[in-house]
């Protein structure tokens, strides 16, 4: 899609822009084809730095850097070609940024895959993105195992990640002698087994195996274009199973480079020392996957993974250890922090930003956590087709607004109503983007009613913008359920419980819920008048990841529909 904003007249948020002292251009991008042109020069330049912290073990950029050429060796070594797609199935760990960098190297298109997903998420998204390896972690592999034979077959090998301490040669252990006197010899070493360690036939191997084996020299750079992919990022767009936005190489970078002229420059100017950013939010998840991963890696500074959030004496702990300057979290996760005993106690001295995102943030959460950290929750908007930030609030806000800021540079927002016709200032309509940020469509899907006729992206929510270019969303789309920060779509679930052989038909909606924001409801019309709650309970557990499992089942005679048969939930809501 276009790089720049649709019209040569200066966007009605330009003098909001000036205000806030934000430029509408990206120059730092002009001489990047791709996110190694962007990311290999900062590695070089804060090597010795720490770049990615689990607990007590850190990887340095200089770790970093050869463990990623020795990952993406260990690629080319499996014939893994630029533009295949390697599915990613790991929680918060330092391996993770060792896959996510070693994929970019070699060109390969990253799937993210949550990895609590079901057999049947993990089937999906595997058959569809065509993927030909897998990385999983050990203890969280259940997924995988339990795959049919034929989806198993459509991989020429996984990789198995642990964090298990008390293994010999385990693999936080050889990532933190990268490097080092032990083994500074260990590249030449390995050199001569590259090619022939692995059996060719289907196989798994252990990621310690990689780092001990394959050589950060025998990996052969890729020439990498704007417009490769680098990411199908899997969401379930406004209907559906969940469908791979396209994410290029230049959508990515783009995105990045935005959020660091936002908000990231002007953190980095008050500071004089690394800046540190806690990490709770899933690398998977594309909030976290740019915001978290890829800007700490541009800016120089360390992502402390949290690898467990909902551990909140673990989570404050860690705030307490590393005071960061940067937490970016979603509502629910806010909410379980400020209510911890210790959290009110900690030091905030050096906290500089607090970023919401995800789902909407409560006023009452800002004004709470301004009074105990002294800054305000600056809030976002972003989606997954978006790589995935729209626009943020800038630098400068004291006082929380209830709205999800400016358009970013290069970003144009319009809202337009039903016939497609552009809504005037202070009337709600549908948010549309256009910016070079934005995917090049869902993969391997029509993509007629994806964009405008004017090539703006069509999100389905609901936004109102004043005449100074700050957006409010008043409405999501209409049937999501947003389930702490997370998407969940009730086609998905309806269809999982719909093979209930008892089950004749399901409507799920949204409710209200104190902890996760909402969570999802179903509607069941028995086929067998022995169903029982416990019963779709029961099954949905097998088929549906914990988040997307409705939290209550009512029982009805029919659901309520139009003429056409189209279900009417809001009926039901």
């Amino acid at each position: 899609m276009s790089t720049s904003p649709s019209s040569h007249i200066a966007p009605l948020w330009q003098a909001t822009y000036d205000q806030y002292g934000l430029e509408n251009h990206l120059d730092v991008l002009e001489d990047k084809q791709n996110l190694i042109d962007l990311l290999q020069p900062k590695i070089e330049k804060h090597s010795e730095l720490p770049a990615f912290s689990m607990g007590a073990a850190t990887l340095t950029f200089g770790q970093l850097d050869i463990a990623s050429r020795r990952f993406a060796a260990f690629l080319q070594a499996q014939g893994v070609e630029k533009g295949d797609r390697i599915a990613v199935q790991l929680p918060n760990i330092l391996q993770y940024a060792v896959v996510l960098l070693g994929c970019l190297r070699a060109g390969v298109v990253l799937v993210n895959v949550n990895p609590m997903y079901t057999q049947y998420e993990l089937a999906h998204q595997l058959t569809d993105a065509q993927a030909c390896g897998l990385i999983v972690l050990d203890g969280m592999s259940t997924a995988y195992e339990q795959l049919e034979d034929t989806v198993k077959a459509q991989l020429a090998w996984v990789v198995r990640c642990s964090i298990d301490p008390s293994i010999a040669d385990n693999d936080i252990a050889l990532l933190s002698q990268i490097g080092s006197v032990q083994s500074s010899n260990t590249d030449e070493q390995i050199h001569a087994s590259t090619e022939s360690s692995l059996e060719s036939s289907q196989h798994s191997i252990t990621f310690a195996h990689i780092m001990q084996t394959y050589d950060a020299k025998g990996f052969k750079a890729v020439t990498i274009e704007r417009e490769d992919l680098a990411l199908l990022q899997y969401t379930g767009g406004t209907t559906g199973k969940p469908k791979g936005a396209m994410l290029t190489h230049y959508n990515v970078m783009a995105n990045v480079c935005q959020c660091y002229a936002m908000f990231g420059k002007t953190i980095e100017a008050n500071c004089s020392e690394q800046i540190k950013m806690l990490n709770p939010l899933p690398l998977y998840h594309i909030f976290s996957f740019t915001v978290c991963g890829l800007l700490c890696l541009y800016g120089g500074w360390e992502d402390i993974l949290v690898t467990n959030p909902r551990d909140i004496d673990g989570l404050v702990n860690t705030i307490e250890q590393h005071r960061p300057h940067v937490i970016p979290s979603v509502n629910t996760l806010f909410i379980g922090m400020l209510h911890h005993p210790k959290f009110a106690n900690l030091d905030f001295s050096r906290l500089a930003l607090s970023i919401g995102g995800g789902t909407a943030i409560i006023k009452a959460v800002s004004d709470q956590w301004q009074q105990v950290t002294g800054m305000i929750i600056s809030e976002g908007y972003g989606m997954s087709e978006t790589s995935p930030v729209i626009s943020f609030n800038p630098s400068g806000i004291t006082a929380f607004n209830g709205s999800v800021g400016l358009p970013l540079s290069l970003t144009d927002i319009q809202i337009i109503d039903e016939n497609g016709n552009i809504c005037p200032v202070g009337t709600r309509g549908e948010v549309c983007i256009k910016g070079p940020q934005v995917m090049r469509g869902y993969w391997q899907r029509d993509n007629a009613d994806t964009f405008t006729s004017n090539g703006h992206f069509r999100s389905g929510d609901i936004g109102v913008m004043n005449d100074e270019g700050f957006l409010t969303l008043v409405d999501r789309k209409k049937d999501m359920i947003l389930v702490s920060g997370f998407n969940v779509y009730p086609n998905e679930v309806e269809a999982a419980l719909t093979e209930h052989p008892k089950v004749l038909e399901v409507a799920v909606v949204g409710v209200a819920d104190d902890h996760s924001g909402e969570v999802p409801k179903a509607f069941v019309v028995k086929k067998d008048t022995n169903l029982t709650v416990e019963e779709l309970q029961d099954f949905a557990s097998k088929r549906l990841t914990g988040y997307k499992r409705p939290q209550s089942y009512e029982f009805i005679d029919e659901l309520p529909k139009t003429a056409v048969g189209k279900i009417l939930r809001k009926s039901l809501r």
